[in-house]
Formats: structure tokens, sequence, C-alpha cells
């Protein structure tokens, strides 16, 4: 966590921890609210943008109250939601200096951008909407009056502003040795003495409960205390409370020391008992952890503290992984990677295995497939939860015929050590070796695997078909033996057929 942004809408407050650079964050608004939104200035972050939604989607940048800075603002903003982008800016002293630099009136001409590179207040008189570009500028106020936009900006460069018509510009410098005034910013184990309360022509705000003075400031940073809880007694302080990150120092009674930074000051450090550590698989399968430590490899003794990071080691075959852990009630549990993917298989008979078992998402697994038990095909994939093989596509279709064509009607194919049944001439098999053995009746063929298989027998049918025709035949022949003779009856010739 890089540090807190704190929304204050109507009466609710809102804490909301920073946990990557650039941040957005939305909150829903409903109608007009009073708004401000604060970040530590002794961070090296600050608030790039605040931009008010609707439900229709349109955007628009609310005016704040004279004069917001990338660290503090607030006003009144109007719409359906808000948003906030926090992005990198610098870190203040809680002591800033602030001084006027003095003023310029420029002229803006349309399509040629006016550029701003440093702090400064920008008041624009244009006949075209002004639009700007730059990552930390806010609005101050807005009107249109007979046909000419008149805006005020503060600006913490750089920003190229497009319009047309006159800026008047008051450069304003943060950080000057010899500054108009400081603005003083309540830290917790800070003290500034040397100073005077003053009031300013204008004052940029910094944070909530911020002063001005003059005079010679210096700077007492004082010792912070930080409660420790939980199981193992102990206790914690930070020594510098402006330097970021933080350098919390811990000492249990245990004799367990440890130095834990963090981007803001926290109210107190819980512990417990060590009661182990945890690694799962995307899919929620237990991997078996090999060793815990710190951050800075430390390995981890009989306590666990909030705000440490620790690493859980998890080994994998001949590979050894590190992941950041998560503390939960005395456990150190870690989310990794890693996969251990399961098969789905959409014919029964089919089994898998896959090698490695476990893998990095993405990596390349094989699938070895067995088929009752003997070892069928290899597939090699990208490793997921879950894998789907068809296996159904590993099957070929073979016709199995008698010599006449005629379909078998039921049969055996042996073939790579399994078996297939067949009926009515169709058999579905696994291509594992060739030639295959057919078996009819307990008599085996050997034929080549081919869409059509004819075996040197006769089915049922098939015999009785040669049965029928050789009938046929031996009456015909037996017709067309018989003596050519010529009898006269009646006083007739008698015709013959000789076949």
């Amino acid at each position: 966590m890089l540090g807190f942004l704190v929304l204050l809408i109507n009466a609710t407050v809102l804490s909301i921890p920073i946990g990557a650079v650039p941040f957005v964050y939305t909150a829903p608004l409903g109608g007009c609210a009073a708004f401000s939104a604060y970040v530590d200035p002794t961070s090296p972050w600050g608030i790039a943008s605040v931009s008010v939604v609707s439900n229709s989607g349109v955007l628009s940048q609310p005016v704040f109250e004279p004069y917001p800075t990338p660290k503090y603002v607030k006003g009144r903003v109007c719409g359906d939601f808000v948003t906030i982008r926090i992005d990198k800016w610098r870190a203040l002293p809680p002591a800033i200096p602030v001084s006027v630099k003095g003023e310029d009136s420029v002229y803006i001409y349309q399509g040629v951008p006016l550029e701003v590179n440093s702090t400064a207040i920008v008041r624009v008189k244009s006949f075209t909407e002004p639009q700007l570009e730059g990552a930390f500028y806010f609005k101050v106020s807005s009107l249109q009056a007979l046909g000419v936009y008149i805006e005020e900006y503060v600006i913490y460069g750089p920003v190229k502003i497009y319009a047309y018509g006159i800026a008047n510009i008051t450069y304003i410098n943060i950080g000057d040795k010899s500054p108009d005034f400081y603005v003083v910013v309540p830290t917790a184990g800070v003290r500034v003495e040397g100073i005077k309360p003053w009031v300013p022509d204008f004052t940029l705000w910094f944070s909530p409960n911020q002063t001005a003075a003059v005079g010679k400031p210096r700077v007492v940073v004082e010792q912070i205390s930080i409660p420790v809880s939980g199981e193992c007694n102990g206790s914690a302080w930070v020594t510098n409370p402006l330097e970021r990150p933080l350098q919390v120092y811990v000492k249990l009674e245990t004799g367990e020391e440890y130095s834990l930074s963090f981007y803001y000051i926290p109210n107190g450090l819980k512990t417990w008992r060590f009661k182990g550590a945890s690694a799962k698989t995307i899919d929620g399968s237990d991997l078996p952890v090999y060793a815990v430590t710190t951050a800075d490899g430390s390995p981890v003794a009989m306590c666990i503290v909030e705000g440490i990071s620790y690493n859980v080691y998890v080994k994998v075959g001949d590979v050894m992984y590190r992941y950041p852990a998560e503390v939960k009630n005395g456990e150190v549990v870690a989310f990794t990677d890693l996969v251990k993917p399961s098969i789905s298989l959409d014919v029964a008979g089919f089994n898998a295995t896959v090698e490695p078992e476990v893998v990095k998402l993405g990596g390349n697994v094989t699938i070895r497939l067995y088929y009752n038990g003997t070892h069928v095909a290899d597939y090699t994939t990208k490793a997921a939860p879950k894998i789907a093989v068809n296996a159904s596509s590993l099957f070929k279709e073979m016709r199995v015929v008698d010599v006449l064509g005629t379909p078998i009607d039921s049969f055996t194919v042996y073939v790579g050590g399994l078996k297939f049944r067949g009926s009515n001439g169709v058999v579905r098999l696994l291509p594992l070796s060739d030639p295959v053995a057919v078996e009819i009746n307990g008599v085996k063929y050997l034929v080549n695997l081919q869409p059509v298989a004819k075996l040197p027998t006769l089915t049922r049918e098939s015999f009785f078909k040669v049965l029928i025709a050789a009938t046929a035949v031996g009456g015909a022949v037996a017709f067309g033996m018989r003596r050519k003779e010529g009898v006269r009856e009646g006083g007739r010739d008698r015709d013959v057929v000789e076949v």
C-alpha cells in the first residue's frame, strides 16, 4: 500500500488505500455535494485530476475553491459520480515556502498553445472555450459573458492552453529560499518553531487544518511510538516521521526485530503466532511450501507482524518459485500463477495424465492419453485449469466385408493390444498399428488398416446366394446335356434347345 486518498463527501469520510500509481477511484455523488480530497503532502503522490461523471457518461471538470493543489482540493461538485486520479507529483515538507514571482500578460492565438512550465495562477479571457492539456491543473472559476469565456486556473506545469484571447499569469514558486510566507502542514511527530501566524493575500491548499506563517521556521522531529497488539508482545516506533517511505522499527519479546516500510503512519501493528504457510494454484489446489521469509530474505521465526511483506517459496520439480504472501490470522497464504490442469474427455474408456503435473499458467504441458490402460496418444498444449481433449477424433472407422462385399454381422478387431467389437460390417477403432487382426467365429485374419477390409470368407447370406446360384446353374447345365434328337409326332418335327 502506497498511502491513502482521503475523501470527504458531505458528512461521509472515505479512506481509500492507494495500491498503485497511476490510481483511479470513483465514488457515487447522486447530486450536488460538498467535496474535498486529500493526499499526504510528504508522499510523492498527487491528485492529477477530478472529474464529475453523469449517468449518460458526460465528463466535466468541477470548479474548486481558491486555491487547490495536487495535495488538497475542496469545493461543491454536482453530478452522479466523481472520479479522482492519483499520479506521481512530489513530496513537500511540513513547512512549505511559497513566494510570488511576478505577473505577465500574453496573447493566445488560435492553433498556437500557450505553454506554462511552472506553478502559476492563470486567468484566461478567450473567444473560444479554453482547452488545457497537462498532468496537474485545477479550475478555480468559470464564467461566460457576451461570447467571452473567463476562466481561472491553478497550474502546476507543464500545461498547454489552447484559446483565442489574452492570459494573465501570476507565477508562484513553491520551495523558494526567500518565501513570502510558509504553509504549515500539521504532521504527527513534527513541531515547527520560530514562526508566527500570518494571513496572506491568497493561500494554496495542501492539507486540512493548515496555517500560514512568517518567520524563520525550525522543524523539530520527535520519535513516534506505534502500539503493538496481538499474540506477540513488543514495541514499535518511527524515528523520522517525515521520510517516505516511513521506517517503522519493531522489536518483539521473542527477540525478533523487523524494519517495516510504510507510506503512512500506522495507528498500530497487530501480531500473531506463526501458524504455518500455504500456497495454492490458480485452480485452488494446495502446493508444498519449501520456505517462508520476509521481503529481505530473513526466515520467519515465531511471530507474524502486520505490515511485513512475506514471501513463500514453492518447489515444483527442480524449479523454485517465489511468491508474495498475505497474512491471515497468523497463517501466511500465497496465491500463485501455477496451475494443476484437469483433463476433460469427451468419450468413456479414456483417462489421461499431465506432464508436468504443476506448471505456470500458459506453459507447455504434455497430455498422455490412455484407452483401457493402453497408451494411445500424446498432446502438447498450453496449461490451463481445465483442458478439454477431443479423444473421439482419434477413432477411425473401418468396414469389414466378405469376398462378395457383404457386411460381416459380428466380429472383433485386435490392434495394438486392444480389441474393438464391430457389427453390421462397421467397427470404430484406434489406429495404433498396421496390420490388424480380424476375428470371426474364432478364426483370425490379418489385414491392412484401410477403409474397407475384404476377408476370404463367406457370410451366411453370401453362402445362400452362392448356393442358389449354383443350383440354378446346375439345372441349366443338366437341361443342356440332353441328347439332341428329332422325333416326329403327328407328322410334325420337335425342336430341342442345346445349351
